[in-house]
């Protein structure tokens, strides 16, 4: 499982690197400032007083802006002080008040400047570290999935939201039981900040436990529905989820859909080799997400697939499909993951002995599906993600037990299909 989550250290130490982009034109702009204050006041006539100096004052109030450390803000007050120095000794007539002025003003404002700058960097540091401290309890939450379950395969990628966003409520969990194979959720509460991670703790606390004993799909959505109702008082908060549950020994996948976006389908060649074949998985209606289950119909809120050797199955919180580029526009999951799945490490099979040297360097060198979706997600929107966002890659085994493959029924034609 790969995680994104600064320690308060790394935090605190990166805010300088975050803020000196900030103050760059502002730095360049009290230079230019402090240079044609200086040209115009020596270039002026000896009777004609420096109107100009006052100026002065300006550069450290610029410098303190987005500053780091009060270091910024001191330097350039003490650089301007020497220059109103500089230009109070020139011989000066009828300046009366002014040069004295001038050095008293840029004394404030330097002062002043410091001041805010120590403030605000205090605050951030404070932000900092409670953004952290909601950070690790809702990673808290959620258990790394283990990277092989049974014959399933199972790879994680979290990718945490700007710094100046509240933690969302995105949960996922595997669990493998004794009599109805393997059982995931994916999840996303309604709402952020620590009522969601609370939430979110319910629900994979209640799933935990459910997933042992709910015969069906449908009554594992009801009962985590009626255990969730008991604390939407506190919060008044819904939760989208998708239940998988996958058979271990014939492939055949369930998947019961509460409001949640709909998985992808991976497909895989009779090589094992990924066709960039991406498949929509919709049921033919979703139910209503958990904590509003009672108020809409559950009859059609499942689909069943076989789920055939070297497929995958791709399940995601809206934080990625709701991901914006520059223009407002969407990120087309479906459409990109259709065009990575054949580049991905793992997607090719595995030749024979001759070439099995080159296989093996060329997979060093190669990254995951999921890696190569993060990495094109966050050059699309250009920027720190909006909102938490999740992708839960489950990858079946090359081959099921030849017995319970032969029993399998086909993929389900009600399915849509995007290549």
């Amino acid at each position: 499982m790969r995680t994104h989550l600064p320690s308060v250290t790394a935090v605190a130490r990166d805010l300088p690197r975050r803020s000196a982009w900030r103050s760059r034109w502002l730095e360049c702009s009290a230079l230019v400032l402090i240079a044609v204050v200086l040209i115009t006041c020596f270039a002026r006539p000896t009777r004609q007083p420096p109107m100009l100096a006052p100026l002065l004052a300006v550069p450290p109030a610029l410098a303190g802006i987005g500053a780091a450390t009060v270091r910024r803000p001191l330097v350039y007050g003490i650089v301007s002080l020497l220059a109103a120095i500089v230009v109070a000794q020139q011989p000066i007539e009828f300046a009366g008040w002014l040069p004295a002025a001038t050095i008293l003003t840029i004394v404030a404002i330097t002062a002043v400047a410091m001041a805010g700058t120590a403030v605000n960097v205090r605050q951030q540091r404070r932000i900092a570290e409670v953004t952290s401290v909601a950070e690790a309890a809702q990673r808290a939450v959620l258990r790394p999935p283990p990277v092989r379950l049974g014959p399933l395969g199972f790879d994680v990628v979290y990718i945490a939201a700007a710094a100046e966003a509240k933690v969302g409520g995105d949960l996922y969990e595997v669990v493998r039981t004794a009599e109805r194979g393997i059982r995931v959720i994916m999840g996303d509460v309604r709402g952020k900040g620590l009522g969601a991670v609370e939430v979110a703790a319910d629900v994979l606390g209640m799933f935990r436990e459910l997933a042992h004993d709910a015969s069906t799909l449908g009554e594992l959505a009801t009962r985590l529905n009626a255990g969730l109702g008991r604390s939407l008082g506190r919060h008044e908060e819904f939760v989208t989820a998708l239940l998988v549950e996958i058979d271990q020994e014939s492939g055949r996948t369930s998947i019961f859909n509460c409001g949640h976006p709909p998985p992808l389908l991976i497909a895989a060649a009779d090589d094992g080799t990924a066709t960039g074949r991406v498949t929509l998985m919709e049921v033919p209606s979703p139910a209503p997400p958990l904590g509003l289950l009672n108020l809409g119909d559950c009859s059609d809120a499942q689909l069943s697939v076989a789920l055939q050797p070297n497929d995958q199955l791709l399940l995601y919180t809206d934080g990625i499909t709701e991901a914006r580029d520059a223009r407002r526009l969407f990120y087309p999951l479906a459409e990109r993951v259709s065009a990575l799945a054949p580049r991905a490490a793992g997607s090719q099979a595995v030749p024979g002995r001759r070439a099995l040297k080159s296989v093996v360097s060329d997979a060093s060198t190669r990254q995951g599906l999921l890696d190569l979706v993060k990495v094109d997600l966050l050059k699309h929107v250009g920027a720190p993600l909006d909102d938490d966002a999740a992708l839960l890659l489950v990858r079946a085994p090359a081959a099921w037990p030849p017995a319970q493959v032969a029993a399998a029924p086909e993929r389900s034609a009600s399915v849509a299909s995007t290549s």
